[in-house]
């Protein structure tokens, strides 16, 4: 059963910043490209189970209300410092970022070490109520935000909801966007949905989601322009490792730096550049992984021949 193709909007968004980030030279002192974005998943908790998630079983990703640790987080903050980093850091991945109660506190030293890089969240906006809005979201955005994107699972009125919000805080199209994740699933609930490195099994109306039985013969530029680091301070080279696959290594013990460069994320990036999807988490996954990150992907291409 083919599934059906939506493309989200934000995908355009970030392949325009990607190709604005690179457009400037962009290397470390070994000559390597730098990522141009950081994707923390900042907590070990979610609220929600949505079917098209992972999170939908509670047995394999049960809420663990941890945080990354923060003098880690300032440590890695502090290498970012050492090589200028203008990129993007964005607070998502496999949680909630807003159950971590002090999460302004990250977003203020990024801002303040960093000032040049563009700082965004992806939330449900379930913590966001009609009493706390002014004072959560003033927070946010007085702590250094630039953007929250708003995924909305439960119907149009909360679009009209946070479409209000904005409204009453004076704030603009680039601060506060709203996605249409209620949607049913003849239009993929309003996702661009994958398998999420096989970690999703999910076979409704025009869907049926699940781990590949062959891997593709298809290049990934994912881990040439990005990285992420999970709550317990493991860096994993894609968001869709859910099952932490590929770790490429620690920001405890190592700089976030050194592990962009190391010897697992070269030959990660090798096989992926020669179209070899073979080894896991990418042999049973299905993304695309060339909508976004051109540019990077060809800059490596020259130097991993």
């Amino acid at each position: 059963m083919k599934n059906p193709i939506f493309l989200d909007k934000n995908i355009q968004r970030v392949e325009n910043f990607v190709q604005k980030y690179y457009s400037k030279k962009r290397t470390l002192k070994n000559g390597y490209p730098v990522f141009s974005s950081i994707e923390i998943s900042l907590n070990g908790a979610c609220n929600r189970r949505c079917e098209f998630c992972p999170r939908v079983s509670k047995k394999e990703y049960p809420n663990l209300y941890q945080s990354l640790d923060f003098s880690d987080f300032k440590k890695m903050i502090g290498d970012l410092n050492k090589i200028n980093f203008e990129g993007r850091i964005s607070f998502s991945g496999f949680c909630e970022p807003l159950l971590t109660k002090n999460i302004n506190d990250y977003i203020q030293l990024i801002r303040k070490e960093l000032p040049k890089v563009n700082i965004d969240m992806v939330s449900n906006g379930d913590v966001i109520t009609k009493k706390n809005f002014k004072k959560v979201l003033e927070n946010l955005f007085g702590s250094g935000l630039d953007t929250i994107r708003l995924s909305l699972y439960d119907g149009p009125h909360q679009v009209d909801y946070f479409q209000d919000i904005k409204k009453k805080l004076k704030l603009n199209d680039d601060q506060l966007i709203t996605r249409k994740r209620y949607l049913g699933p003849e239009e993929s609930f309003g996702i661009t949905l994958c398998n999420r490195a096989g970690s999703v099994k999910l076979k409704k109306g025009n869907l049926d989601i699940k781990p590949l039985e062959t891997s593709l013969n298809k290049a990934c530029y994912i881990p040439f322009h990005k990285i992420l680091i999970d709550y317990d301070g493991t860096v994993l080279m894609c968001a869709n490792d859910w099952k932490k696959e590929n770790p490429l290594g620690n920001i405890k013990h190592e700089s976030i730096i050194d592990i962009w460069c190391n010897e697992i994320s070269q030959k990660t990036r090798a096989r992926l550049m020669n179209k070899d999807r073979s080894q896991n988490p990418c042999n049973k996954c299905d993304i695309n992984g060339t909508l976004n990150g051109q540019k990077p992907f060809d800059l490596w291409k020259k130097i991993l021949k």
